[in-house]
């Protein structure tokens, strides 16, 4: 027999002061459990202890919020409406904040807290306070009269704000709550008609907007208040000049992004025009088959026949001594798809599967082809280990100025080959800071060089990102005809404004919700190793990815995309400098092969000659063996489905 559904009422925070990332000695950290925290990995005994983000719909979220809810209406609510307490709810955390359970497990599978004693409790952590992720609230009770000050205190002066974090000293009593304007609550809550997802099913809320008008205090009639923590000695308050004070974060201000300075960065910062750039590894369909290959795009252009059909000239990669021909490709998503989009197959011979840590140039290649090692494809295999090798590498190109610096140098770059792809300034990256779905919009790129010795020619290179650091945001639209506003979005790049309005008509239509970039931490500086890779539009790139979340009501900002360095295991680290991009390529392509800049077409002497037939009846395999490309690139089995192999 179903359960009767229960009627509460929503109530929307419409300020926070909360951040996912917060500046620590001016690196942008976290602003929740740390990666290591959050690993769920038992270790030797069987034992885990980790954290974990604790979803909308869970149980223990719905209870906090319910909570909040009812504490609000009961500090700010008319006397009328006290028998609501009970059921309304906050119909979100304010944003930035984020809810994470603490969980011990024993080698039996049973759980305890962090104190231990060994029961089924997990304890929870509402993390997102501004001073940084060792500032948390433990309870509902705990982090009440934050939000109350949040919603009420239009100086945003945290002195004003009586919780435990903001206030630590102060003697926690109870008394009469200043009765706010009802301007001050109406302008910073909202309620509304809505369907709320609890763990027993949808609960239908009541349809009719209900005010929330102060209830203030009579000589007659005692002020209910809203549970305070008691500390069990007094303590002795500070005096206002010893008094710890917080000030209020300042406003957040874009930086400027910078002007484009070439063709090639005019064309890449184009939405829906072409998606991968000269200089990158890409996976791309072979001529003749269905099969995949690994390969370097060479050039780009659009066909002149009345067509404008987007094109790429693509060098396969391979081995010492075999040169495929460089094959013309059509540039649309069918046909070429980023590095990071797959995660990379294993080799076709036992002998390196079985040695995974040899890389492209300890392998004698000319004797693998010869057959003696076994059945595999030597074309294929090379191609593997070289994207690895270059996955690894980095290379600044396009000098804008020199400034010395204590015997260094910082130099300044307009762009840099990182790992597989290319990536220019005035363009959004994806980090691994905060939730790992944060994004860097670069606004500079320098390269520290400094003397290693006696020699002035050897020097050491560390490369440092500086940007604007956004997160995405969401606010809810019951009412899809008539949005809430947003902020400004001109100081963002075209790609991600056009790609939000996107999102946007989605959301609008079906979740009734919108969301937007959020700066979150201006003019920062980011370590070259913190960033996963570029940034690709969701409404290019995973269109069905983010239908499916939409529908399920999971993460519509998922990170679908690989990062630099899963391929090898290297993952966060710097890598290799190359000075020149084709260098990192030595030993795969032709020694004369050339990047183009530009969209002019090849000439007809440029134009590749030969079909794939010839090709692989020349890839060196012995003639007994059957191996062909298409057996071990073949991406289009429905097992490995584009942009869905161990994504970060």
């Amino acid at each position: 027999m179903s359960q009767p559904l229960t009627l509460f009422w929503p109530v929307f925070a419409l300020r926070s002061d909360g951040r996912t990332v917060v500046n620590n000695k001016g690196t942008p950290v976290r602003n929740g459990p740390t990666e290591s925290q959050l690993d769920r990995t038992p270790n030797e005994q069987g034992q885990s202890d980790f954290y974990r983000l604790i979803e909308k719909e869970d149980a223990k979220h719905v209870d906090w919020r319910k909570k909040l809810g009812g504490m609000l209406l009961r500090e700010v609510g008319r006397k009328e409406d006290e028998d609501k307490w009970q059921q309304c709810i906050l119909w979100d955390f304010p944003e930035g904040y984020r809810l994470y359970e603490h969980i011990k497990s024993k080698t039996n599978g049973e759980t305890k807290n962090h104190s231990g004693g060994g029961h089924d409790r997990q304890d929870a952590y509402l993390y997102g306070y501004p001073k940084g992720p060792r500032k948390r609230f433990r309870s509902p009770v705990e982090f009440f009269p934050h939000l109350l000050w949040m919603l009420t205190d239009e100086s945003s002066d945290y002195s004003n704000c009586t919780c435990r974090i903001c206030s630590p000293n102060q003697i926690e009593v109870e008394k009469p709550a200043q009765p706010a304007r009802p301007a001050d609550i109406t302008s910073a809550t909202a309620i509304g008609a809505r369907t709320i997802s609890a763990p027993n099913g949808p609960v239908p809320v009541s349809r009719t907007p209900m005010p929330m008008p102060i209830r203030r205090p009579s000589t007659d009639t005692p002020v209910a208040q809203s549970p305070v923590t008691k500390p069990a000695t007094p303590v002795t308050p500070l005096t206002a000049q010893s008094s710890p004070q917080i000030k209020a974060p300042p406003r957040l201000e874009p930086t400027p992004l910078p002007q484009l300075r070439t063709q090639d960065q005019q064309v890449d910062s184009q939405y829906n025009k072409f998606v991968n750039r000269p200089g990158e590894v890409v996976w791309f369909r072979r001529q003749g088959g269905d099969a995949f290959g690994l390969g370097l795009i060479t050039r780009r252009w659009i066909t002149d026949n009345g067509s404008n059909q987007a094109m790429y000239s693509i060098q396969p990669l391979s081995y010492p001594g075999f040169t495929p021909a460089e094959e013309h490709v059509d540039a649309g998503l069918s046909n070429v798809k980023p590095w990071l989009a797959w995660s990379v197959p294993s080799c076709t011979y036992e002998y390196l599967r079985q040695n995974p840590h040899l890389t492209y140039c300890q392998v004698d290649w000319k004797y693998m082809a010869s057959g003696r090692m076994g059945d595999g494809h030597a074309e294929v295999d090379a191609s593997i280990l070289m994207a690895k090798a270059v996955d690894i590498t980095y290379t600044p190109f396009e000098r804008i100025k020199t400034v010395p610096s204590n015997g260094s140098e910082d130099r300044y770059w307009n762009g840099i080959y990182y790992g597989a792809e290319k990536i220019w300034r005035g363009e959004p990256v994806r980090l691994r800071l905060g939730m790992g779905s944060d994004v860097l919009v670069v606004t500079e790129i320098i390269e520290k060089t400094s003397p290693t010795g006696t020699n002035p020619l050897q020097t050491s290179s560390k490369v440092e990102l500086r940007g604007d650091v956004y997160s995405y945001a969401t606010l809810p639209a019951p009412n899809p005809k008539a949005p809430p506003a947003l902020p400004s979005d001109n100081h963002l790049p075209l790609r991600m404004r056009e790609d939000m309005r996107w999102r946007n008509q989605i959301l609008l239509a079906a979740a009734s919700g919108i969301s937007y970039w959020k700066l979150i931490s201006p003019n920062q500086r980011i370590a070259i190793e913190d960033v996963k890779g570029r940034w690709y539009e969701t409404s290019i790139l995973f269109q069905r990815e983010f239908f499916e979340a939409v529908q399920n009501k999971g993460n519509v900002n998922g990170s679908w995309m690989n990062a630099r360095g899963d391929a090898t295991g290297m993952g966060r680290g710097p890598g290799v400098l190359c000075t020149d991009r084709l260098a990192a390529f030595s030993g795969a392509i032709p020694d004369q092969l050339r990047i183009v800049d530009g969209l002019a077409p090849p000439k007809d002497h440029e134009k590749p000659s030969g079909s794939m037939q010839e090709i692989e009846l020349s890839t060196g395999a012995p003639a007994e063996s059957n191996f062909s490309v298409d057996d071990f690139m073949n991406f289009e089995d429905p097992s490995l489905p584009f942009g869905e192999n161990n994504f970060i």
